[in-house]
């Protein structure tokens, strides 16, 4: 993470990084259920404008809405490399990714090409060739539980509904949204998720990227990604399940104990919801070795102060 951050980002430093000159970056480590580790980045670039102001310029000039798109179009790939025309599917028949060769191992886990050790042209050849085998192993999306975590009863598994809004929509063009106003990037491909090329290189692993712009998509998007990587480990329902057990195992011990002072009650509680609430934190091996070496939950360039929310409200 850190060497992302130092030689993608290049946060600190006089040169721009992969997306530009980063003035400020916030990421959050999380696990997914099988403790597969992973990271949620937000990056502030030098210059973005307000939304309203980048709305105004994109309809008052035709150069910057021009530059603005080749800039997006160049950093967020929406299909495998050198796809020049959108890709078609039948109705109701979702691309299958092309199937490695018996014997061809992983992309993810081979030694990449070295521009040192061959000509520029020769490395641009074999950059993208490992670009589009990680693609077609990483970036291709099937269908899956996690796309209908979140149905209600009755609706249907299927493109409209998937989570992850890969609904097989295709796009030849940049284009913006006259309703929303909103940045709707060209998508050549209906079954390949949003991705940095260059970072797809340098991980061989998975990265999705979004563009956070202005318009009711981006309103939708910032919510959703600022409430997703500030979560809690712990869902709600199952904190309050273990209060709900400490109180009543509390209740249970001193019920008829005149002699029980508050401190003893008050301490027992603390340590049974104590107990309760990290028995029921679910740690997988990747993450106790992470933070074994040295690993953090978060990595933010600036310093935050605590907001303690009930107070602030009630003073205001």
């Amino acid at each position: 993470i850190n060497t992302f951050i130092n030689k993608v980002l290049r946060y600190g430093q006089k040169k721009p990084g992969l997306f530009g000159k980063c003035t400020a970056y916030y990421g959050s480590v999380e696990a997914q259920g099988k403790g597969t580790l992973h990271c949620h980045f937000l990056i502030w670039l030098d210059g973005h404008l307000s939304p309203q102001e980048l709305r105004d310029k994109i309809r008052d000039d035709a150069n910057f809405k021009a530059h603005i798109f080749s800039y997006l179009e160049s950093i967020i790939k929406c299909e495998p490399p050198g796809t020049m025309e959108v890709v078609e599917e039948e109705e109701g028949v979702c691309l299958d990714a092309p199937k490695r060769a018996e014997g061809v191992p992983n992309p993810s886990v081979i030694a990449l090409p070295q521009c040192s050790e061959m000509s520029e042209e020769d490395f641009e050849s074999a950059f993208q060739a490992t670009v589009k085998a990680l693609v077609y192993e990483n970036h291709w999306h099937f269908h899956n539980a996690t796309c209908w975590k979140y149905l209600k009863r009755g609706e249907p598994k299927d493109d409209s509904h998937c989570r992850m809004r890969i609904d097989g929509a295709t796009r030849a063009t940049t284009s913006i949204d006259q309703e929303t106003e909103s940045i709707l990037l060209r998508r050549l491909h209906p079954r390949v998720n949003c991705y940095n090329d260059v970072l797809a290189f340098l991980t061989q692993s998975n990265n999705d990227i979004k563009f956070i712009g202005s318009g009711e998509g981006a309103k939708a998007l910032l919510y959703y990604i600022t409430d997703y990587i500030t979560k809690a480990s712990l869902p709600t329902h199952v904190g309050l399940s273990a209060i709900r057990v400490a109180l009543e195992k509390t209740w249970k011990k001193f019920d008829g104990d005149a002699s029980a002072t508050d401190e003893a009650i008050s301490k027992s509680l603390f340590v049974k919801l104590a107990n309760g609430i990290l028995s029921r934190l679910e740690v997988s091996h990747q993450q106790v070795m992470y933070h074994i070496n040295g690993g953090d939950d978060r990595y933010t360039s600036h310093s935050f102060a605590t907001l303690y929310w009930g107070a602030f409200d009630r003073g205001v």
